[in-house]
């Protein structure tokens, strides 16, 4: 089964979106726009929070209880979670699951101890990836030494239920994914993986799913062109692939 999941950066209760994590632009009203993606029966949803991330203050927790009122695809919910007192908001406040970045690169702890509270199907973790001599290393390890996948190994390890990688590089170029590296994870992964970065065209998903990169996370070829959730199911419908209409 193929997952097509909306990528939203929240910014002053506004939805934003950039390349390469820099030059955002107004991208709408999040609550009109995930009440659209639900409708159109996305598979999951995902919202951040950047002031929150770039702060390491508390998210909106306000937008988030609106928005959790009304919808009813799976919502995945981070920005500035550090501790176990903002994991509990956010999931006390209608996320199905926390999205977890930059911090499990201090606090190794922390997933574990989410995990035993709450369990890790209500866990995300999310490594932002970038190009370092004809590899990758995570965007926050200083020490450029850890390796992506067996970092990954690391996570599971300690409980996490999904993984999210995010390609900085071409996050956001609409240049297509990066399909080599991402078969490599997949090789040695235990728990789902989604993929982000790149996704500009049909033709971009579809290379993603004969390559079984099945849970595609996509951000502006939804929200600067004419597709929408139902034209990219329709379409990898016809391509053969099984999607959830």
């Amino acid at each position: 089964m193929i997952r097509i999941i909306p990528s939203l950066l929240l910014s002053k209760k506004k939805l934003v979106k950039g390349q390469n994590f820099s030059n955002y632009k107004n991208a709408g009203n999040p609550i009109t726009t995930i009440l659209a993606l639900d409708s159109q029966k996305a598979d999951e949803i995902f919202l951040i929070d950047l002031d929150a991330y770039r702060s390491r203050k508390n998210p909106d927790i306000e937008t988030l209880k609106k928005i959790s009122e009304i919808l009813s695809t799976p919502l995945t919910f981070g920005g500035g979670v550090e501790s176990i007192d903002v994991s509990k908001k956010i999931l006390m406040n209608g996320a199905d699951k926390v999205f977890i970045n930059t911090a499990f690169l201090s606090n190794k702890k922390l997933i574990e101890e989410i995990a035993y509270i709450f369990g890790s199907q209500a866990i995300v973790a999310g490594l932002n990836l970038i190009n370092y001599k004809n590899s990758f290393i995570i965007l926050g390890d200083n020490s450029k030494k850890i390796d992506p996948i067996n970092y990954i190994k690391e996570l599971e390890d300690r409980g996490v239920g999904e993984i999210k990688i995010t390609y900085v590089d071409i996050e956001g170029t609409r240049k297509g994914m990066e399909i080599e590296y991402s078969k490599k994870i997949l090789a040695k992964a235990r728990v789902p993986i989604i993929f982000e970065g790149g996704i500009g065209k049909l033709d971009d998903l579809k290379e993603c799913c004969l390559n079984k990169i099945n849970n595609i996370a996509i951000g502006n070829l939804i929200t600067f062109s004419d597709y929408n959730i139902i034209k990219i199911k329709q379409y990898l419908k016809n391509e053969n692939f099984e999607v959830r209409i």
